[in-house]
């Protein structure tokens, strides 16, 4: 009865059943019953024709029920079936990880690209600073030679680095995105391939 109980627990699963929707498929008005079946607690609670229905409904062999074979396959197509979805859900798994291993050498750049556009950023505002600086101790400075090129200069420096500050905030957002939906496709393979 134990391994009744316990095989009709795994095959309710495979099939990504609630106890309670199954009950009402055998029949049951609430699941106490099938809850003692799969519990094994009333050895005298499992009638011959719910070994039946359950192989059916579950989609397992009876063999499987009783414990007499732990291929709970009832025939040769979904063991093939099963066999293809496996393999699917290998190769996507093998694909996943490269990808993911992918994504970690880019978000690694893409770390250091920050950490360079931050100091280049800092190193704008810091010339910028130096220059307006510089301007209020020598208030000539802009008619001495080359004085509006540097400033010019120093302004396009600081500007190109808000710029690429700018681009790198929208990147991470995008990338955030891009990972998320990442994670809801895994999930999804992940639960169709264990509702197989």
């Amino acid at each position: 009865m134990k391994t009744i109980g316990q095989r009709m627990r795994q095959a309710r699963e495979l099939c990504n059943l609630s106890q309670v929707e199954a009950a009402r498929r055998f029949g049951y008005s609430n699941p106490s019953k099938l809850s003692k079946i799969e519990g094994a607690t009333d050895t005298n609670s499992v009638p011959l024709w719910i070994i039946v229905r359950a192989a059916s409904l579950y989609e397992v062999s009876i063999d499987f029920l009783f414990g007499a074979s732990d291929d709970w396959e009832t025939g040769a197509r979904m063991t093939q079936e099963r066999e293809v979805s496996q393999w699917m859900f290998n190769a996507w798994e093998a694909a996943r990880r490269r990808d993911m291993e992918i994504l970690r050498l880019i978000h690694n750049k893409v770390q250091a690209m920050d950490e360079s556009v931050a100091a280049m950023v800092a190193s704008g505002m810091e010339a910028q600073a130096a220059l307006t600086r510089f301007h209020e101790l020598n208030p000539g400075f802009i008619d001495m030679r080359a004085g509006s090129r540097l400033e010019g200069a120093i302004t396009r420096v600081k500007d190109a680095a808000d710029s690429a500050r700018a681009k790198m905030k929208r990147f991470r957002c995008e990338a955030s995105i891009a990972a998320t939906e990442t994670n809801q496709l895994k999930l999804f393979a992940q639960q169709n391939h264990h509702g197989s």
